[in-house]
């Protein structure tokens, strides 16, 4: 109720044997406190839930004296591959693939007479972020791997959602590229197809990429947890409302661009065929090389 921390155990100031770990508590000695959370799958009580992800005291205390809360400030204390690996992830998901679908979805029209490496700008630039965005999930996917030793071993509700849906997200980062490297012809009767599955798979790991994010910044590991407030958590939240906003302006620009040009639009697609069509004509009439 007062924002403090209450813990009660008993023991012997002094272990009769140190065969179990038992530190001797007596004074001086003094020792830095740890404090962690989750569920303690241990029965002799001497296992540590989170290891990596505790939270200590500023300074070693004397276990037996009076405590005073200025003497026992408590800091986080995350793992340094785990905050890597938060630190990929949002740098793949927040910004390389925000910037990646605004540019394919609202800015197929811009830059029309330019080109980038051979391409048009909006899908060499789509092509660039995204692959990026896949790079780094898996070099981040690799080092949670590393510092979990294999798979998470949380088994605390939400802790354990986490990781399920990290390997859900990493799983159709790379399906999607696949799917784009098979992409058919423009005119191809089954394009309509690769465009709707393409968008629906990529659409739905970027939603699925924010609550595991939020998720992510729960976790014990990154240090986090025991903090008043979650300045990362809260930064990631505003940046979802800031998305929002973003591509809701944009889809209504684009909603009165489209009936402000629908009659220029027509003109300049019936331009384009009138000219294939000369074209394929013109080829059709060249002579047969002897």
């Amino acid at each position: 109720m007062d924002g403090t921390l209450q813990c009660r155990f008993r023991r012997r100031v002094r272990p009769l044997d140190t065969i179990h770990q038992l530190m001797d508590l007596t004074s001086p000695n003094a020792y830095h406190l740890i404090v962690t959370r989750g569920v303690e799958r241990k029965k002799d009580g001497f296992g540590r839930p989170f290891a990596g992800g505790e939270s200590v005291s500023q300074r070693p205390v004397v276990i037996t004296s009076p405590i005073y809360g200025s003497m026992t400030g408590i800091i986080g204390r995350g793992s340094a591959i785990a905050k890597t690996h938060g630190c990929l992830m949002v740098l793949a998901w927040v910004l390389c693939a925000s910037i990646g679908i605004i540019l394919a979805r609202y800015y197929k029209d811009v830059w029309p007479n330019s080109g980038l490496l051979g391409e048009r700008v909006w899908f060499q630039s789509h092509r660039i972020l995204q692959g990026i965005c896949v790079g780094l999930t898996c070099i981040s996917i690799i080092l949670i791997f590393i510092y979990c030793e294999g798979y998470s071993q949380a088994t605390a509700y939400p802790y354990y959602i986490h990781p399920i849906l990290g390997l859900i997200v990493f799983s159709l980062a790379l399906i999607n590229p696949i799917i784009a490297l098979c992409r058919c012809n423009p005119a191809h009767e089954y394009r309509p197809w690769f465009n709707w599955i393409h968008f629906f798979i990529g659409t739905f790991a970027y939603v699925l990429s924010v609550p595991t994010m939020m998720l992510g910044l729960r976790m014990p590991a990154a240090g986090l947890q025991l903090q008043f407030i979650n300045y990362p958590l809260w930064i990631l939240i505003f940046f979802v409302i800031f998305q929002f906003i973003i591509e809701i302006t944009l889809e209504i620009h684009g909603c009165f661009y489209y009936r402000r040009n629908k009659n220029k639009r027509r003109t300049y697609v019936l331009e384009i065929d009138q000219y294939q069509a000369a074209k394929r004509l013109n080829n059709a009439r060249q002579p047969r090389p002897p």
